[in-house]
C-alpha cells in the first residue's frame, strides 16, 4: 500500500506538469498534421498557379466561301516556344491543300514563339483542291510545343471536313450557264436604274 500512495502523492503534486505533458504531446501532434496540410496546400497553390502561365494552342478551321481558312491561336495563359506541326491525313486531299504544299508553311516549319490571344490565320485550302470522289478529308493535327521554363506539350486534333458537304454544293458550270447568269444579273441592275 505504500508504494500506491507514494504513486498517488507523486501524480497529485505534479499534475500540472502531467498536464503539460499529455497537451504539450498534443500540440505537437496537430502542428504536425496542420503543417502537413499547409505543405500540401502550398504545393496545389503552386501547382495551380503554374498550370494558369501554361500556354494551350489550338487550331480550328472556318469555311469561307469557296475556300477553308485556319486559325492557330494560343488560348492559354503562357508563351509557347518551338512549336511544331504534323499532320496525319487518315482519307482525302488535305496533302493538295494549299497550307500543306507552301514552302515553310506550318507544317514544315518551327515557330519560335507564340504569346497568348495570339493568333494565325491564313487559307487552309480551296474546296475544289480537297474535294475528292469519296468526299472531303479527314486527318489528325498534332502539335508539340514548349513554355518558358523548358515543360512540353503536345496536344492532337482530329478534323473530318466531310461537313463542308452539307455547307458547300459545288457543281460544273458551262459557259451557257454564266450567260444566264449574266442576263439574270443585267436584267436586276435594270431594274434598279429604273427605280432611280
Amino acid at each position: 500500500m505504500g508504494i500506491f500512495l507514494d504513486v498517488l502523492n507523486w501524480i497529485i503534486s505534479n499534475t500540472g506538469n502531467l498536464g503539460m505533458f499529455i497537451l504539450t504531446i498534443f500540440i505537437a501532434f496537430y502542428s504536425k498534421k496542420s503543417s502537413k496540410a499547409s505543405l500540401e496546400a502550398s504545393q496545389l497553390a503552386k501547382k495551380e498557379y503554374e498550370s494558369k502561365k501554361e500556354p494551350e494552342i489550338i487550331i480550328y478551321f472556318e469555311l469561307n466561301e469557296s475556300r477553308l481558312d485556319f486559325k492557330m491561336k494560343n488560348i492559354g495563359n503562357g508563351v509557347a516556344t518551338n512549336i511544331t506541326a504534323s499532320l496525319e491525313e487518315k482519307s482525302g486531299n488535305f496533302h493538295k491543300s494549299h497550307m500543306c504544299k507552301i514552302k515553310n508553311g506550318l507544317f514544315d516549319t518551327t515557330i519560335k514563339t507564340f504569346a497568348p490571344t495570339q493568333e494565325i490565320k491564313g487559307i487552309a485550302a480551296e474546296i475544289s483542291d480537297i474535294k475528292d470522289d469519296s468526299g472531303y478529308p479527314v486527318f489528325t493535327c498534332n502539335f508539340s510545343y514548349y513554355d518558358i521554363n523548358g515543360n512540353q506539350y503536345s496536344r492532337s486534333y482530329d478534323f473530318d471536313l466531310n461537313y463542308i458537304g452539307g455547307l458547300v454544293w459545288t457543281n460544273k458550270a458551262t459557259l451557257e450557264d454564266v450567260t444566264e447568269n449574266l442576263k439574270g444579273i443585267n436584267k436586276e441592275i435594270e431594274k434598279l436604274n429604273a427605280k432611280f
